[in-house]
């Protein structure tokens, strides 16, 4: 039997998966797909259905493993993609801060309007997952920052806060943060590839 856990990805990813599972099996073959994602579930349904596969599913807590057999005709060259339905966009954004300033061209006007941003971004009913501060926007987490109470209120609402490590340690801030936790450009990275949305104001 052939497992094909695509548990942590999201659509098309977990439908590629699946595509090339089913091309490697032979016909009658038994299949075994693993999502911990609604809405990859219904799209490997509909796959499967359209496939003329005849799929069960078993559901524990938030995991679904769904159980088929390779079909007799060929598989289909549609597009994976295809399947993915728009439920699947995701809502979630991150707001990335690259620096202490917001635009370019007067500095006082720039720290102005970062600090009313930041100010007004913890008033809007649908909050960002994260905030990324990088390069000179890591100023903003510092305990002196005019912005660090209401970052400690984002992050207070549910939003992490996180700060690249090697801008903190290039402009010596180690002892001076308020808010917010050190990361790095791994977890940094991974975090704008996964979300929904990257707002950069």
């Amino acid at each position: 039997m052939k497992i094909i856990d695509t548990k942590g990805h999201t659509c098309p990813r977990p439908l590629i998966m699946l595509k090339e599972g089913l091309l490697e099996t032979e016909a009658g073959a038994r299949i075994q797909v693993i999502t911990d994602n609604e809405t990859s579930l219904k799209n490997l349904l509909a796959y499967l259905n359209d496939q003329g596969a005849s799929p069960d599913v078993e559901s524990k807590g938030k995991v679904h493993t769904i159980t088929t057999f390779r079909p007799a005709s060929p598989i289909a060259e549609s597009d994976p993609a295809a399947y993915c339905s728009t439920e699947s966009v995701s809502n979630d954004y991150v707001v990335c801060l690259k620096s202490n300033l917001m635009g370019e061209g007067d500095p006082d006007l720039g720290k102005l309007l970062m600090e009313t941003f930041v100010e007004n971004l913890k008033l809007q009913d649908h909050l960002p997952t994260h905030v990324v501060m990088y390069n000179s926007g890591v100023k903003l987490a510092m305990k002196e920052s005019p912005v660090c109470s209401s970052l400690s209120d984002l992050e207070e609402l549910g939003c992490r806060i996180m700060l690249c490590g090697t801008c903190i340690d290039h402009y010596g801030l180690q002892y001076e943060i308020g808010v917010g936790m050190i990361s790095n450009m791994v977890s940094i990275t991974e975090t704008l590839v996964q979300t929904g949305h990257v707002l950069t104001p």
